[in-house]
């Protein structure tokens, strides 16, 4: 690959990252790191252009993390160029990313953006806002211009053309959406139609940037449901496009931000974010993920089992090189009792972090099928604790002969005391006659397993023949409250009592 794709690449990551997951520090580093590495090799142009982002002259795709929050956020800035020296420091390199993801001051024409960049004083990184491109193409416009020596003011005349065109067009801030939606209805040309679409995607775009949700939902849903109405025919391709272009992760999340605010707006949120697929389900459960409250989280959540393509992308999520949107994805798929996503959970089960094995446990315990129960009697032989622990208290709800004799097998070889504690109190909740037998031997003052910490297992083993409540538990616990233990003693005697009641 390209080392200056790789580059911008990392730098819309890294300036993601910083925009909406700001405590992920870990992740910021790993792409700060990345972007020092590739920054070596040469020098860098990022520049944005119609609200998408090149690098040296080419197109970024715009699916990438980070892309269009860089173009969009460029844009805000009055940023038309970034460009990065070979061997920017990292630093430097922390601190563009740093004032990219700022919240920017409309209208102010980069005066903001020009005070962050002095302030911060990177030598190998500059800089070009809207207002000397705009003056430039000015110039070269000017009857009897005279040529700059090397030529400069007609190249970015020729380079800012598309940008003047843009500027020229008509105040979007003043346009009302639903006038636009409205004449919609009566165009009668492709044309037309074409002409208010890309209107409507303007007034959406900088809707979303000024921070009106509301109306990026009004509109998105609006083009949607004119568009479902529609067969086949250039009328019918002009709101496909306009559904692709507005198909961005910054607009997408605006409309899945507003389910929790607005429940009576969560239809039209849903068949906005359905229609747009894999992109939609995307924004919504990074929403999900970043919801402030439980009754957040459950709304959101709500929509998310409805979506079509929910499945797919948490299932897609599972490959992703950050554990945490891994566990996150095996959460959700778990709630959702995704059992298409069987297969892939299993797999989960040899991830490399213990916290992502964790969450695929719990998942396949809520699928509850045959191939996930496998999985998870497999795991109470991981090599990690936490996991071994986890996939114990799972397995302790199946009150079978099968999750009884996998536990006395497991608590036999066990070298961690924690986990075969967890172990003995999952025998007493199954609760199976093999089981029980198994506790009434373990609470004896003989016995091979014990002989060394003899006191706090026979404990442990005594507090779980008080939660089995059979009559050869209780039978036992009658004999145990005349130990010459104490502590077995009383254990033994609290748990009848217990009993009792």
């Amino acid at each position: 690959m390209d080392y200056s794709a790789t580059f911008a690449r990392h730098f819309a990551r890294l300036v993601s990252l910083l925009m909406h997951e700001m405590g992920n520090v870990d992740e910021q580093k790993v792409s700060l790191r990345a972007l020092v590495t590739v920054s070596k090799n040469g020098p860098v142009s990022l520049l944005a252009h119609d609200w998408q982002l090149l690098c040296d002259d080419k197109p970024v795709p715009g699916a990438l993390t980070g892309v269009q929050d860089v173009a969009s956020q460029m844009a805000a800035h009055s940023l038309w160029k970034l460009e990065f020296g070979a061997g920017s420091g990292a630093a430097d390199l922390l601190g563009v990313a740093r004032i990219i993801a700022a919240v920017a001051s409309p209208g102010d024409n980069g005066t903001q953006v020009t005070q962050r960049f002095a302030a911060l004083g990177a030598p190998t990184i500059q800089f070009t806002t809207i207002a000397p491109v705009v003056a430039a193409v000015a110039a070269d416009a000017a009857p009897n211009a005279a040529p700059t020596a090397n030529g400069g003011g007609s190249q970015a005349a020729r380079d800012a053309a598309a940008l003047m065109s843009q500027l020229a067009a008509p105040d979007v801030s003043k346009m009302v959406p639903e006038h636009l939606l409205t004449a919609l209805d009566t165009a009668k040309t492709a044309e037309q139609c074409t002409s208010l679409l890309d209107d409507l995607v303007l007034v959406a775009e900088h809707s979303v940037r000024v921070g009106k949700g509301a109306s990026v939902a009004d509109i998105f849903h609006g083009i949607v449901a004119r568009d479902a109405k529609l067969l086949e025919g250039d009328v019918k391709r002009a709101y496909v496009l306009a559904i692709r272009r507005m198909s961005k992760p910054a607009l997408l999340r605006a409309v899945a931000s507003i389910i929790p605010k607005k429940p009576e707006q969560k239809q039209y949120c849903y068949e906005v974010l359905d229609r747009t697929g894999e992109d939609g389900a995307d924004a919504l459960i990074e929403q999900i993920t970043q919801a402030p409250t439980n009754e957040d989280r459950k709304a959101l959540f709500e929509v998310l089992r409805e979506l079509n393509d929910a499945v797919p992308a948490l299932t897609r999520m599972l490959g992703d090189s950050r554990w945490f949107v891994v566990r996150n994805a095996a959460d959700l798929l778990g709630e959702m009792v995704a059992t298409q996503a069987e297969g892939p959970l299993v797999a989960l089960l040899r991830h490399s972090d213990d916290r992502v094995r964790r969450s695929a446990t719990n998942a396949l315990l809520r699928l509850g099928t045959p191939a996930a129960m496998k999985g998870i009697y497999d795991a109470v032989s991981d090599s990690s604790p936490e996991v071994r622990m986890q996939a114990t208290a799972a397995i302790s709800t199946r009150k079978d002969s099968k999750t009884s004799t996998t536990l006395i097998r497991a608590i036999e070889e066990e070298q961690d005391d924690d986990v075969q504690v967890a172990m003995i109190a999952a025998l007493g909740k199954i609760a199976t006659p093999d089981a029980v037998q198994k506790l009434v031997k373990m609470a004896g003052a003989e016995g091979r397993l014990f002989r060394k910490k003899s006191t706090g297992f026979r404990v442990a083993a005594v507090q779980a023949l008080g939660e089995a409540k059979t009559p050869v538990a209780l039978a036992a616990l009658k004999d145990l409250v005349a130990d010459k233990d104490r502590d077995v003693r009383e254990t033994a005697a609290r748990a009848l009592a217990h009993a009792s009641r």
